[in-house]
């Protein structure tokens, strides 16, 4: 029997951020596995997401897919992929519950509820351990943190992730799947 294959609704959303990194040179990436990011949202019945990295859209798209209740932050520093993120949310009848807050993720982040959050998704660039602390006082006892780019991380934040006492942490790879004790 093989896997059932995945229907993409953001398929487009995902070229685009190619064709625009291709044409501008910049660091918009998509996530490559958009539907684990719907899975995990569904799977925790998230009301509350935190995102870092938005580029295009294209994973706020699926966190808010995934949890039709979510209201998702997204955090971008690049005032045109604010735009077009935007744009994106806006023709996916999603904007309504996807706010892009436009700056750097440290800046950022001091200004959500802390513990309010069922899911925070991290696919900036480098991770870097007092960013991780910041997701981590977001999120409630039991929210899940998706950590992407785990591949470019420095030691100290694979050693909190391994962190037994703080997480229960599987990884994927470059992805780490993180539930805060």
């Amino acid at each position: 029997m093989s896997a059932p294959a995945v229907i993409d609704p953001f398929a487009e959303v995902q070229a685009q951020t190619r064709r625009h990194r291709a044409d501008h040179h910049c660091g918009a990436y998509t996530y490559q596995a958009g539907s684990l990011l719907g899975f995990v949202a569904a799977a925790v019945d998230a009301t509350q997401i935190v995102e870092v990295g938005t580029a295009l859209g294209y994973t706020a798209l699926w966190l808010a897919h995934g949890s039709s209740r979510a209201h998702v932050w997204t955090i971008e520093m690049d005032p045109m992929h604010v735009q077009l993120a935007r744009q994106n949310f806006d023709a996916a009848d999603v904007g309504h519950r996807v706010k892009v807050l436009e700056g750097l993720a440290e800046d950022l982040v001091s200004g959500l509820e802390r513990g309010g959050f069922d899911l925070a998704f991290f696919d900036g660039f480098e991770p870097s351990l007092s960013l991780f602390a910041s997701l981590r006082e977001l999120l409630r006892p039991g929210g899940v943190l998706v950590a992407g780019n785990l591949t470019l991380a420095v030691d100290d934040v694979a050693h909190e992730l391994d962190d037994q006492r703080r997480w229960l942490t599987h990884s994927l790879g470059e992805t780490g799947l993180c539930v805060k004790r």
